[in-house]
């Protein structure tokens, strides 16, 4: 899957049967900055063949390409991708937006006109991977420990001391509950008004009074269990 955070160019490809109107659609890509033609194609065939392996986010098509049109290349691509259609016929401009186009360009067409439908372009905003595991400070006696989130079964609050529940032992962590859920990877979920749980480590899940249900853990003896919202959040975390 490509990361638009490292790599945010607009990656294109052309469809064009006549190669004097490839060679100045890429002339004046060119001189549009961002973007990136990735392959320029003669024929309907290829167009497939490249849409589907490329996978870019824009295709300027042509729709007159011999035997072939642009709206078959459309019907036979499996990578979705934003379309222009560039014609020199004005015919097709209903079935074209029908088809989701984001623009038609009517040939010939200047560079500011391209620069223009360029624009209806809308990429994936950039995501930030989630860290996998993060560092929490735990309390040793006198001592503070830096505490792996994976490591972490469950957290319990109480008596106004936040528990952190690891295959070892417990650690007491600075905190309330919800500071820490702000601070913890998206495996972790508040069961209840008091717990939080680690769902990459739920070994067993069991019925139990009011909707709720028995959670238990690997490596541990102590169980979990949440509240009866809780049990409908669960659920749904886990598709269950």
């Amino acid at each position: 899957m490509r990361n638009y955070l490292t790599d945010p160019r607009l990656r294109v490809v052309i469809v064009e049967d006549e190669a004097p109107a490839r060679s100045k659609l890429n002339t004046q890509l060119a001189q549009v900055e961002g973007v990136e033609v990735v392959s320029e194609c003669a024929d309907a065939p290829q167009a497939i063949q490249d849409i589907n392996s490329l996978k870019p986010d824009l295709v300027l098509l042509d729709i007159e390409l011999g035997e072939l049109s642009g709206f078959d290349v459309l019907k036979a691509i499996k990578h979705p991708c934003h379309v222009i259609f560039t014609t020199a016929y004005s015919q097709y401009a209903v079935k074209a937006f029908e088809k989701q186009a984001l623009d038609y360009l009517l040939k010939p067409f200047d560079l500011p006109r391209l620069r223009h439908a360029l624009k209806r372009v809308v990429l994936p905003e950039p995501q930030v991977a989630e860290p996998a595991t993060v560092q929490l400070t735990a309390k040793v006696g006198d001592k503070i420990r830096m505490l792996n989130s994976f490591d972490i079964r469950f957290l319990k609050a109480s008596q106004g001391l936040v528990v952190a529940q690891c295959l070892e032992r417990e650690h007491h962590l600075d905190g309330s509950l919800e500071c820490l859920l702000s601070q913890l990877p998206s495996s972790f979920l508040r069961v209840h008004r008091n717990r939080i749980v680690n769902t990459q480590h739920i070994h067993q899940i069991e019925k139990w009074q009011n909707g709720a249900l028995l959670l238990r853990f690997e490596g541990v003896n102590d169980t979990i269990t949440t509240s009866r919202r809780g049990a409908v959040a669960l659920r749904k975390h886990l598709n269950l």
